[in-house]
């Protein structure tokens, strides 16, 4: 049995799982329960009520985003290659590796537009993933604006999208970014 200083991050990570197995639907406290291995009524205990599960799914993305963000500050390159790279990788694991995350963030979007609690959560999460490419992007294109980081996190949240849920563009991941980077960008399709 988990300690219970793990206990929130294990129902959490269940969560995620069931999201990505059968939709935010099928995230119920007694199905966390049971795929987690907890005595029935742990999930309810920790999260009396879904909105407070949603919640809690969407602050364990966070953390996993923060700790993503310390990752990539420190190797943020110069290269225009490493740029492309960098970003065409945060596309394609969320049909790898962060699926449940990726897959989890997007359900609980959906869900944020009925719930200004959730909706905070999610555009912190969203913050944080602005300041990461933000530190990404303007190492390689300094006079890059605020406006065009925002425009690109959108751009490209939309091709995980498209990746994860349809398969589609069928198009490179690597091409995308650099049509992207090269039409969005000041500067970009000159280098």
């Amino acid at each position: 049995m988990p300690k219970k200083s793990n206990r929130r991050e294990l129902l959490a990570d269940t969560a995620m799982r069931l999201i990505d197995d059968a939709g935010l639907a099928a995230v119920t406290h007694r199905a966390i329960d049971a795929a987690a291995g907890v005595p029935v009524g742990t999930t309810s205990n920790y999260f009396r009520t879904r909105a407070a599960l949603y919640e809690a799914i969407a602050h364990r993305i966070l953390d996993h985003q923060l700790a993503a963000e310390a990752a990539a500050s420190t190797s943020a390159s110069s290269d225009r290659a490493d740029l492309v790279e960098a970003l065409a990788t945060a596309v394609d694991v969320g049909a790898g590796a962060a699926r449940n995350r990726y897959l989890a963030r997007f359900e609980l979007s959906l869900e944020a537009a009925r719930s200004p609690e959730l909706a905070a959560v999610m555009r912190e999460l969203r913050a944080v993933t602005l300041r990461t490419r933000a530190a990404q992007v303007r190492a390689v294109h300094p006079e890059a604006t605020d406006e065009h980081i925002d425009a690109l996190a959108s751009l490209l949240t939309g091709v995980a999208f498209d990746r994860l849920t349809l398969g589609v563009p069928a198009m490179d991941t690597r091409d995308v970014v650099r049509a992207v980077v090269s039409g969005l960008l000041p500067g970009a399709a000159a280098s």
